[in-house]
C-alpha cells in the first residue's frame, strides 16, 4: 500500500512485528513504513506525519551522497584481517571469549551480537571506513558478552576503554 505525505511516496507493510519501523532504502531513496497488522492505517499516517522532518531532511542527505559502491574481494579480505586482529585483542581486554564471528552485507547496522550463543556478526561496509569506527563496533560488539543490553553500564564499559566513542559513533552514521 503507498501513502502519499507531503509529496512524499511512502510503501507501508503490514508484518509480524511488535515496533513501528520507517526507514529509506538507500538503493533508490524509497521511503518504506513497517507497522504491526493490528495497527490502523490511522495510526500509520499520523506516525509518518510525526517523522516527516525527519524523513525530509534524511532524503536530502542521501540524495547528496554518492551511491553506495560494491565492496570488492580485497577490500573484504582487508576486513577479515582488520577484524580478526582485534578480536583476541579485544577478548583480552573485556575478558570474553567470542564463540565465532563473521562478516555479512548488512544495510542498517555496523553489528549484531548474539549473547546467549556468542556469535558476532559485522557489516562489510565498515572496510569504508577509519580504523578507529572499525575498532569501536568490534569492541562494541564484544562488549554485548558482558553487558547483554544498551544500559548505562554497557556504556560506562566503552568508556573504559573508549573514552571518545561518542565522537566515533557520529563518524560511523555520517
Amino acid at each position: 500500500m503507498k501513502l502519499e505525505i507531503e509529496d512524499i511516496s511512502i510503501e507501508l507493510k503490514r508484518k509480524r512485528v511488535r515496533n513501528v519501523r520507517l526507514y529509506i532504502s538507500q538503493k533508490d531513496l524509497q521511503v518504506h513504513l513497517t507497522v504491526p497488522f493490528y495497527a490502523s492505517e490511522k495510526y500509520a499516517i499520523e506516525f509518518a506525519s510525526k517523522n516527516i522532518k525527519w524523513l525530509k531532511k534524511n532524503l536530502e542527505t542521501m540524495k547528496a551522497k554518492p551511491p553506495v559502491t560494491d565492496i570488492s574481494k580485497a577490500e573484504i579480505e582487508e576486513l577479515k584481517r582488520i577484524i580478526s586482529n582485534l578480536v583476541p585483542e579485544w577478548e583480552f581486554k573485556l575478558g570474553v571469549q567470542v564463540k565465532s564471528w563473521k562478516l555479512r552485507k548488512m544495510s542498517s547496522q555496523w553489528g549484531n551480537c548474539k549473547t546467549t550463543t556468542g556469535e558476532i556478526t559485522f557489516s562489510t561496509n565498515l572496510i569504508k571506513k577509519p580504523m578507529c569506527c572499525i575498532e569501536y563496533v568490534v569492541a562494541h560488539e564484544l562488549a554485548h558478552l558482558r553487558v547483554a543490553n544498551h544500559s548505562k553500564k554497557f556504556y560506562a564499559l566503552i568508556e573504559k576503554y573508549i573514552p571518545y566513542w561518542r565522537q566515533i559513533r557520529k563518524g560511523l552514521n555520517i
